[in-house]
């Protein structure tokens, strides 16, 4: 029992540890792009060209292939501006490119000063979406007018902004943007014109570029292109620049995702559209939509429509939404576990207001649901503690033959009805429900910035007091961990032991070795352990003083 009890210990620790070397690498690993390169669907039987090969020419940056008109127009290139209760939008007549979209709702940081989010922060590498045929890439950045060049909406108001192109050769392409008051999601129909007099095929290629991320970001949580096809999600992770990785097929959304928001381009349906995803550098990556190849006869037009989604990974706004955009929160392995957590919160937030309160009311929950296995744990260890005068004896009598004290161990667990595994039994299982919390407070928008109380104003951030001067290595006093770990100390003071008193005191450690380990988890997940604790105290007493009446 000793050594199954402290292996559990031991295993959930190395469990949390490798957890953490995991999650920090995750976001690192790339593709192997000689087996990932090129990616088709089941319907899709077409042979592809390698990726590296296809696109070696036409992902060529816009910029390098400018037309000569472009100076004509410079002097009256202006910026068209999109105002809504959500968000505020900026869009140069340069190319139609997005410079700048801002979420009104979300801040940077806590602090009630600190500007609102923005989406857009990659100018030098290229503006979304940046939009042009493979035969003329310098349509990306040609001019345009901006008709109206404010467009401002209210009360679920829905109005469009065109841009009419300045330049109409080799091909005209008119843009109209479809706002909608309330909404994260917007239209873009891009009318094709061919001017010429004689038949044009080409492509339209929708470009659009992330923003800068380091390495150190990427370390806990997936930052990076991503698509859905037939509602199966897809990260796509490249390593190194000039890595490359191609899809072609239905798609549901093409984009580039954070844990809390998303940039995504909706296709049209029931048709196969190409992407292409390439790392330009070693903070950025680039995506590249590729439009069926159309073919216009002279004077001849076509429209494509896509959707677009710039906002919060919000799984209540993304289901309203459609498209299969609710694909984008995902918590990746744990997320059986995670989704029905976040579920819990949000139930429980709606009815206290407070999202400290309501993971203080789920640690409840959880605990109701694995009271009986608890029970059954504590009356097992006890039993244990009850038996140790005699497997002490069978200890001394068979200490050299360890098959045959195994086999009166057995006996002597199964003549008291005892399962020695029963002990550790509720601390393993808990661990799936731990990391999934973990994944959702480290990723859920609906926690990010959220308080709890007093020096608690993000419980997605470390706990940290701070007491007007910086502390090394971790800046303020992290109250609640030291909390949890005290109560942890209490907790195993109170619980059952069979161990010998070397044992007992190698065990009394572990509450120092939580400590240390939970000092830099989201404070949301230290106030979810230290809940449990107290309530596991609460229920130990209840156990002791049952078990003390029955005898």
């Amino acid at each position: 029992m000793e050594r199954n009890v402290i292996l559990a210990i031991v295993l959930s620790i190395l469990v949390i540890i490798g957890f953490h070397f995991f999650m920090s690498t995750t976001g690192e690993k790339a593709g192997a792009p000689d087996t990932r390169t090129s990616r088709t669907t089941k319907s899709d039987k077409t042979p592809k060209t390698s990726a590296k090969t296809s696109t070696k020419n036409e992902s060529k940056r816009p910029e390098t292939l400018v037309p000569a008109q472009k100076s004509t127009y410079q002097a009256k290139i202006k910026e068209a501006l999109v105002d809504t209760s959500l968000y505020r939008a900026k869009i140069t007549e340069a190319g139609g490119r997005f410079t700048s979209f801002t979420l009104k709702k979300y801040r940077q940081t806590i602090d009630p000063d600190s500007p609102p989010v923005e989406l857009i922060n990659a100018p030098k590498l290229g503006l979304p979406l940046e939009i042009y045929p493979t035969k003329a890439p310098g349509l990306a950045i040609a001019p345009y007018k901006a008709e109206p060049e404010e467009l401002k909406l209210s009360s679920g108001q829905k109005g469009d902004l065109k841009l009419l192109p300045l330049i109409l050769e080799p091909l005209t392409l008119e843009k109209v943007f479809t706002f909608q008051d309330e909404s994260y999601l917007f239209t873009l129909r891009v009318k094709v014109k061919n001017p010429n007099k004689s038949p044009l095929t080409d492509q339209l290629l929708f470009r659009m570029v992330s923003n800068p991320v380091s390495k150190l970001d990427r370390r806990y949580v997936f930052r990076g292109p991503a698509y859905s096809t037939r509602g199966d999600y897809e990260e796509v992770k490249l390593k190194k620049p000039g890595s490359l990785i191609e899809y072609t097929g239905e798609l549901d959304w093409v984009g580039y995702g954070d844990p809390y928001f998303l940039m995504a381009i909706v296709p049209p349906a029931d048709e196969a559209w190409r992407v292409t995803f390439r790392r330009l550098n070693k903070t950025a990556d680039e995506v590249i939509l590729w439009s069926p190849t159309f073919t216009l006869p002279p004077q001849g037009e076509d429209e494509i429509e896509l959707k677009l989604y710039f906002g919060p990974k919000s799984l209540q706004v993304l289901k309203k939404v459609g498209y299969n955009l609710a694909n984008a929160v995902n918590f990746g392995f744990f997320d059986p576990i995670a989704k029905p957590l976040l579920y819990a919160l949000q139930f429980f937030y709606r009815y206290t207001g407070n999202y400290g309160v309501a993971i203080i009311l789920l640690t409840a929950v959880i605990r109701i649901l694995f009271w009986p296995l608890n029970h059954l744990s504590y009356k097992s260890m006890r039993k244990m503690q009850e038996l140790q005068p005699i497997i002490m004896k069978l200890k001394e009598k068979y200490g050299d033959d360890k098959a045959r004290l195994n086999q009166e161990l057995m006996q002597l667990y199964k003549t008291y009805k005892i399962n020695p595994f029963m002990g550790c039994l509720p601390m393993v299982i808990q661990i799936p429900v731990f990391f999934a919390l973990y994944k959702v407070l480290l990723m859920a928008i609906e926690l990010r910035h959220a308080p709890f109380f007093g020096w608690i104003k993000d419980l997605s951030a470390p706990d940290r007091l701070y007491i007007g001067f910086d502390i090394p290595y971790l800046g303020g006093i992290p109250v609640l961990t030291i909390l949890m770990g005290i109560s942890m100390y209490f907790q195993q003071k109170l619980s059952p032991t069979s161990m010998d008193p070397t044992q007992e005191k190698m065990m009394l450690m572990m509450p120092i070795i939580f400590t240390i380990l939970f000092i830099n988890f989201p404070s949301g997940l230290v106030l979810y352990w230290l809940t449990n604790n107290l309530l596991s105290i609460f229920q130990q007493l209840l156990t002791n003083k049952m078990l003390a009446r029955s005898r």
